[in-house]
């Protein structure tokens, strides 16, 4: 038993407990540590973006990365894509391109349902297919909603992120970001966040050859994939009653 280890997952464990968060004071009573192993122990939790302290002196939350790490294998990925499914249905139907439905995953997402056009295009990601956040509009679309990730791969990839984090927080402006042939050489994507209560949950993008995706189709898409998004919502809140 590593025990350094063992009070990590300790501290995790209380704070999960805490639905409103947990002050240092309480976790260290918790794992029965003192107060500067517990917080050299949160601080480096925090780092690695497990945990969130949004004020100094204030209570620890657990971030989504634990969530992030089940993600495409989870019951709850299974419901997120048997609701969402008929929404990628009508969404290719309206706009005649291929509709992918994606859940973040570290520093990548994952695709974990798609409808794919009559028209001529192969998958740009098949299901199961995984590509970066940083580059793409269906990951800055999950990173607009996501401050925790955009902290963590500010720190893993700085570099990377200052060639995006412009178009990151365009797309929390604007309520959807896009990609004109920049990440795949004349393919163009639109993508809008799904919000499940105050969680970003996933990403609907649809995505197509830019002959007819143009910047100006792509912004006709986007309010369309946005006013699909609540009637799936409602579906499945409707079931649940």
């Amino acid at each position: 038993m590593i025990q350094s280890l063992q009070r990590a997952f300790q501290l995790l464990e209380a704070i999960a407990a805490a639905p409103r968060g947990a002050r240092l004071s309480d976790l260290a009573d918790a794992a029965a540590l003192n107060r500067s192993t517990t917080h050299n122990l949160l601080a480096t939790l925090q780092e690695l973006g497990y945990v969130t302290q949004p004020g100094r002196g204030g209570v620890y939350t657990l971030t989504d990365r634990l969530a992030d790490l089940g993600r495409g294998v989870s019951a709850a990925d299974d419901l997120l894509r048997e609701r969402l499914h008929p929404i990628l249905e009508e969404i290719t139907k309206e706009t005649g391109e291929t509709c992918y439905l994606a859940v973040p995953v570290g520093a990548q997402y994952l695709c974990l349902d798609s409808v794919e056009a009559q028209a001529p295009l192969r998958l740009t990601v098949p299901v199961g297919g995984r590509e970066p956040l940083l580059g793409t509009a269906i990951g800055h679309a999950l990173l607009s909603g996501r401050p925790d990730l955009c902290q963590r791969l500010a720190f893993d990839q700085p570099a990377a992120w200052k060639t995006v984090a412009g178009a990151v927080e365009q797309a929390r402006t604007d309520g959807y970001a896009l990609d004109i042939a920049n990440f795949h050489a004349d393919i163009s994507c639109v993508a809008v966040l799904v919000w499940e209560g105050d969680r970003a949950r996933a990403a609907i993008g649809v995505a197509g050859p830019t002959t007819r995706l143009p910047r100006n189709r792509l912004r006709q898409i986007a309010p369309l994939i946005q006013i699909a998004i609540p009637a799936a919502h409602s579906h499945a809140i409707r079931e649940e009653t």
